[in-house]
């Protein structure tokens, strides 16, 4: 884990001036803004994300670019959340539980994955669907939920309805509205 910043240093503080005009900014432009190197302001949002002082938002994909993080200051005195920040916004630690309603990107807890594939195949009971297919619609490596597949695959809980692509639907008795066809 990065060191603990000294509060009182200058590049801490002109960041945490930065974040406070400037909420939802990505690290170079806070960097930018604080006057500081943009490997430095990256290296302090971590630590200070990891200690619980800023929100980081992370970036996503558009027009096949990487759209950078974005990092809002946490404000104790604040009564209400922005409900967009709030919602796409993930820790910097590992220890907090996903949202099993939601995929975010990170790593998930055992099983999981499972859940979320099968979920994903009970959207769709009567369209079969590829490994990579359920991977694009998660966010998620086709080759784990490959795997997830087998696995569900062998507990009964999703059928492969095809052989070549492999290409898997929700098994009747794991999903009501799969038996009713």
């Amino acid at each position: 884990m990065p060191p603990t910043p000294d509060i009182a240093t200058a590049a801490t503080q002109q960041l945490l001036d930065a974040l406070a005009e400037r909420p939802d900014a990505s690290a170079a432009e806070l960097a930018d803004a604080a006057g500081i190197g943009r490997s430095t302001a990256s290296k302090l949002l971590v630590t200070l994300a990891a200690q619980g002082r800023v929100l980081r938002r992370p970036g996503g994909h558009q027009g096949g670019r990487r759209t950078p993080e974005r990092w809002t200051l946490i404000t104790t005195t604040a009564t209400t959340w922005d409900t967009t920040v709030a919602s796409t916004a993930r820790p910097a630690t590992p220890a907090v539980v996903a949202d099993r309603s939601r995929p975010a990107a990170g790593r998930l807890g055992a099983g999981q994955l499972q859940e979320l594939v099968e979920a994903c195949l009970a959207q769709r009971p009567d369209q079969p669907l590829s490994a990579t297919a359920v991977a694009k619609t998660l966010d998620r490596s086709a080759g784990a939920v490959a795997n997830a597949l087998q696995t569900l695959a062998s507990q009964g809980r999703v059928v492969q309805a095809h052989t070549n692509p492999r290409r898997y639907v929700i098994a009747a008795a794991s999903h009501p509205a799969a038996a009713t066809d």
